[in-house]
């Protein structure tokens, strides 16, 4: 700051001054003591190189506070005129919490230090200051750690800071390995030190929420999926009421409709959350951006997706029995208009491995679609020759399914082509040949054959007739399979609804038993209630009636 320094001390009835000049660092002057009955310390910058803004109105109290805030808090006696302005700590400081820090380096040497966090009751520059014993402030950083809604300063002094500052290499010390151990401990101990402050901290505040009934829960979570959930909304909300003003400023009905909002959007994706963000709470796009970082840092966002994939899954199973063994909505129940839109979004009851290829088309469109798959699309060369079975007829298929077989060269294909039938019609000797047919169809066309391919068919109803049945028992045969190829490798299947079922429930049932959850007939509500009304005939939503009715 200037050419020249000396501190005048005065104390126990003494006085002496030290003094140094810029231009010789490594040489200062101290005086002979002499008597006096001052007391304190002034220190005379001379000779000033330019026009620092180090006076009061600059803030410059500020940075002594935080330097100081340790012995101005625990001394009474102790304190500080800064350019004819006092500095506050003692009233601004909330608590001073010590902590007692260890550390070890690759050599095995073990280095402690002492940490104590300052929270404060007005808003501060969160800062890490390193000090010498007898906290003397040498350097400052930011304290690298997420505390959120907290005011605070952290203070680590440590007798290893002193050995750096005898060897003149303080300057350095965040290159430092010692220092570095010892400031991640500091860290470390940070991060718990404030999550235990944060978990009070929510108690308090959803208390304080449930007593105004303005939290959108009510007694305690029912199964492992809502103890996420909820977890989450508490994250997110308290979030929103540290830095939204207008939140916490509004009225006890305003909040409440907030918080739903919140509840909802968690429940609905995060999609949803950036709406309410961004439209209806209108926070900053800085703290939309912190909260959007939180959110993907948390595996409480995965846990609940997953979780909510599996459930939903759940519902639909229970959901599709409703539809499918219901006495009287599986006379109604037709299979191209109704049940088949259904399955075409979830395919995954066949199997997870498997993407829709094809939807209600032909044996012709299956051929694209194989084409396609394997690399060979003559689509935009030559027209496709139609696909026929052996009367000559044009072949129509419910779904075609696909997917990727793992091996080494990625060139391994398995297809699924499954034929519905509506639940009030049984597997018969009709349906049992007309899947061999396709199949027969599809073997005896060069154009479908392919070393790496593999095909099976499928007929899938409510029941099986006695002879259909027999079909399905051939010895030693999987329970199913009815007509077999090796080239092309293919196989046709006959199989009840019940077996699609359980196979799919089998493939949950690990899930299922980690979320406790059991579907309802109330979840397959929920469920059918979000399938287009043109899909489900007027019996199946006479049903769904009766059954919400009753619930």
């Amino acid at each position: 700051m200037g050419d020249s320094v000396s501190w005048v001390s005065s104390a126990e009835g003494k006085q002496f001054s030290i003094s140094g000049k810029r231009s010789n660092l490594k040489t200062f002057t101290v005086s002979d003591p002499i008597a006096t009955k001052a007391r304190g310390c002034i220190v005379e910058i001379c000779e000033i190189n330019k026009d620092f803004e180090i006076r009061a109105t600059h803030g410059f109290v500020e940075k002594l506070r935080d330097v100081f805030a340790l012995q101005l808090f625990q001394d009474p006696t102790f304190s500080i005129v800064y350019d004819g302005e006092r500095v506050d700590a003692r009233e601004s400081i909330r608590r001073v919490t010590p902590y007692n820090i260890t550390a070890f380096v690759e050599q095995g040497d073990e280095l402690t230090g002492e940490l104590e966090v300052v929270e404060w009751n007005k808003r501060v520059e969160r800062k890490l200051m390193l000090c010498l014993p007898g906290r003397f402030s040498f350097h400052d950083m930011a304290p690298g750690i997420h505390a959120r809604g907290f005011e605070f300063t952290a203070y680590l002094t440590s007798d290893y800071f002193q050995k750096l500052a005898d060897e003149n290499t303080e300057e350095l010390v965040e290159l430092d390995k010692g220092a570095s151990a010892l400031i991640e401990a500091c860290k470390a101990k940070l991060r718990e030190h404030f999550r235990a402050q944060e978990a009070q901290r929510s108690r308090y505040k959803i208390q304080e929420w449930q007593e105004a009934k303005i939290y959108p829960y009510e007694g305690h979570p029912i199964d492992a999926i809502e103890i996420n959930e909820r977890q989450l909304f508490d994250v997110v909300a308290l979030n929103l009421s540290d830095y939204s003003q207008d939140f916490e400023r509004s009225s006890p009905k305003q909040q409440k409709l907030v918080l739903q909002l919140v509840k909802a959007a968690i429940e609905s994706g995060p999609t949803s959350l950036k709406y309410i963000f961004e439209n209806v709470i209108e926070l900053p796009q800085a703290k939309q951006d912190e909260m959007a970082e939180l959110l993907r840092k948390t595996s409480l966002t995965a846990v609940i997706n997953a979780a909510k994939a599996v459930t939903d899954r759940l519902d639909f199973l229970k959901a599709l029995q409703i539809l499918v063994f219901d006495p009287k909505s599986k006379r109604q129940l037709l299979e191209r208009s109704q049940l088949h839109r259904i399955l075409a979004q979830e395919t995954w009851i066949f199997g997870e491995q498997f993407n829709l290829m094809n939807d209600d088309e032909d044996l012709t469109s299956v051929l694209r679609a194989h084409l396609r798959i394997l690399g060979k699309d003559r689509d935009n060369l030559a027209p496709v020759e139609p696909v026929v079975d052996a009367d000559g007829n044009t072949a129509v298929v419910d779904l075609m399914l696909s997917c990727r077989v793992p091996t080494p060269t990625d060139n391994e294909r398995r297809h699924l082509v499954v034929e519905l039938k509506r639940p009030a019609q049984s597997i018969n000797e009709d349906v049992v040949t007309q899947i061999k047919r396709y199949a027969k169809a599809v073997a005896l066309d060069d154009r479908f054959k392919h070393p790496g391919v593999e095909w099976d068919f499928v007929a899938v109803s409510n029941r099986m007739t006695e002879d259909a049945q027999l079909e399905a028992r051939q010895s030693g045969k999987p329970r199913g399979l009815v007509f077999e190829l090796d080239d092309p490798k293919m196989r046709v299947w006959i199989k009840p609804w019940s077996e699609i079922i359980a196979e799919a429930e089998g493939r949950l049932t690990f899930y299922k038993r980690r979320l406790e959850y059991a579907a309802n007939d109330t979840e397959a509500i929920r469920y059918l209630k979000t399938i287009k009304a043109d899909y489900l005939s007027e019996e199946v939503k006479a049903k769904i009636a009766a059954l919400e009715d009753a619930g």
